[in-house]
């Protein structure tokens, strides 16, 4: 049933006929609207002598145009030179001319008409072209894997791009230690999870006098990586970015809990040959091992490795890491080592293994991992001198309504839904800028421990309300010592700097006007993510880089 017209359409109708439209164009209009031809004509008050569907037709129908003597004379042309007449007869029909005078003139017709031709092709897809595609799509993924593979378990048996002082004195393994990688709390948060599901420790190995000895591990295991704790998985985290490793390459973290006797004997934590087939088919061989001793034990409890005479003593919050492969990628039976039984007391451990295969890259190479460490925890919260804040604050309010738009590259401030200029940027004059550069620098060589050249003084950045600041690290060549100042605030809540430590533990750092903040600028990630609540929030930014890197 066709669809009546509407008070609209009728509205419609009566508009265009005042207009002076073309009565015959707005029937057409209405019928390929779906209105019934007669309620169009009681509305319209009119019906085309031809009816618009008619027409139409007869236009497709019109009689086709017949060959002149220029294209007959083409056409002698092309056969003489012996060109395709199936080629030849499809053009001419494309050009409009009738069936029949090509056949006249060409003295041929296609045993497959090219209309037809022309839409079966559209109609139906090339299997061979598209087998070929697929093929072809198959090899690129077999190549790029393989490609991958390769360059996986050549970089997973290279010295990882983390700070080289925390790497033990030796040729025969690579192996760090990193004091303090996790906090008191954090230990004690972790040793309270892992107690919770603990289970005999078990062994991979099929070497029968070991997996025959019910005394070659007898600590108890807990595989934190099954539990949902949000601790848990910060810590997971933080290793994996630590190491720069991506975390799909690596094992689930386990807990494991020695009581007094209770020990693990010499062992390699990289697969065995025997081994290979269970433990390597999805995930490849074990490359990086990083364990963290969570607690202080009374008495034994060590980490002997005994190919490299050397033994770690457990601490709270040391990590030991190791490559468990050589450069040329097998087992480096150099990191064989054994936990002594403990004596007194108890020890508690958390430990992550990473593997060789995955899909993607395995190290993730940010340029945060190619910039130095230069202080134990990154960054230090202080007092500026108060005769230079007093200065700049009396600048900030003298000028303040001086300020112009900031453009900040790479777009790091924004307002959420919002157009909004994010930032506002007050200019310092030469002079001042001097000032701040001479009175931060010995501060932060003493901090830094560095011999400093001053980069570079912004003016004083004026964050709108709603602001955010992307977390991000700075330049690595010009922001390597930093300083932020705050100048002013006009807030409703503070606006923590939220900045990640040398071990990617975040922190919330509140600024007050006058106080400042040193710390690493290229090499921590840092930023404002939660939008200011506040009209303004006023900063200077201050930058050095050591003068042994010019």
């Amino acid at each position: 049933m066709k669809k009546r017209i509407s008070k609209d359409w009728n509205d419609w109708i009566k508009l265009n006929q005042d207009r002076g439209c073309d009565l015959d164009e707005m029937y057409g209009i209405l019928l390929k609207e779906g209105f019934d031809p007669l309620d169009i004509k009681k509305s319209l008050g009119h019906k085309p002598v031809i009816d618009p569907r008619e027409k139409e037709n007869n236009q497709k129908l019109r009689m086709k145009k017949r060959i002149s003597k220029d294209w007959n004379d083409w056409i002698k042309l092309n056969r003489d030179r012996g060109c395709d007449l199936d080629e030849m007869y499809g053009i001419l029909l494309k050009e409009g001319f009738d069936p029949l005078d090509i056949k006249k003139s060409l003295g041929h017709i296609p045993v497959v008409d090219p209309r037809e031709k022309e839409n079966n092709q559209r109609l139906t897809p090339k299997p061979s072209l598209f087998k070929k595609i697929k093929a072809l799509y198959i090899e690129y993924k077999i190549i790029k894997n393989r490609l991958l593979r390769e360059r996986n378990l050549e970089s997973s048996h290279n010295v990882i791009s983390i700070n080289q002082s925390y790497q033990l004195e030796t040729s025969l393994a690579e192996i760090y230690s990193i004091d303090d990688f996790l906090n008191k709390k954090e230990c004690e948060e972790l040793i309270a999870v892992i107690k919770t599901r603990l289970k005999p420790s078990t062994i991979a190995t099929s070497v029968g006098d070991i997996e025959n000895d019910k005394y070659f591990r007898t600590s108890k295991t807990c595989d934190l990586g099954n539990l949902e704790s949000p601790i848990v998985a910060e810590i997971d985290r933080r290793i994996c970015e630590f190491l720069g490793i991506e975390q799909k390459f690596s094992e689930m973290i386990q807990g494991q809990f020695y009581e007094v006797g209770e020990e693990f004997k010499a062992h390699t934590d990289f697969f065995e040959k025997d081994q290979m087939k269970s433990f390597t088919k999805k995930s490849g061989q074990r490359t990086y091992t990083f364990m963290v001793y969570l607690n202080d034990v009374e008495e034994g409890g060590e980490t002997e490795f005994i190919n490299i005479n050397h033994t770690f003593i457990p601490k709270q919050g040391r990590a030991v890491s190791w490559n468990n492969l050589t450069k040329q990628g097998a087992g480096n039976h150099n990191t064989m080592h054994q936990a002594h039984p403990v004596t007194k007391g108890s020890k508690a451990v958390i430990t992550k293994w990473f593997r060789q295969e995955s899909n993607g890259e395995i190290f993730e190479w940010e340029k945060n991992l190619k910039v130095k460490s230069y202080t134990k925890e990154g960054f230090k919260k202080t007092k500026l001198d108060n005769d230079l804040f007093k200065e700049i604050l009396g600048f900030y309010l003298k000028n303040y309504s001086k300020d112009e738009n900031e453009y900040i590259e790479g777009n790091f401030v924004y307002i959420p839904e919002s157009r909004k200029e994010a930032s506002k940027i007050i200019k310092l004059p030469k002079e001042l800028k001097e000032k701040i550069h001479i009175s931060l620098q010995k501060p932060l060589e003493d901090w830094s421990n560095l011999l400093l050249e001053p980069t570079f003084v912004y003016g004083i950045r004026v964050y709108q309300e709603g602001s955010i600041l992307i977390p991000h690290r700075d330049r690595e060549n010009t922001h390597i010592i930093s300083a932020i100042i705050n100048v002013a605030q006009e807030i409703e809540e503070e606006w923590p700097l939220i900045i990640e430590d040398h071990f990617y533990r975040k922190h919330e750092v509140v600024l007050k006007p006058g106080e400042v903040i040193y710390y690493e600028s290229s090499k921590l990630l840092h930023g404002r993510p939660i939008p200011l609540k506040g009209k303004s929030f006023a900063n200077v930014f201050c930058h050095f880089m050591p003068k042994d890197e010019l």
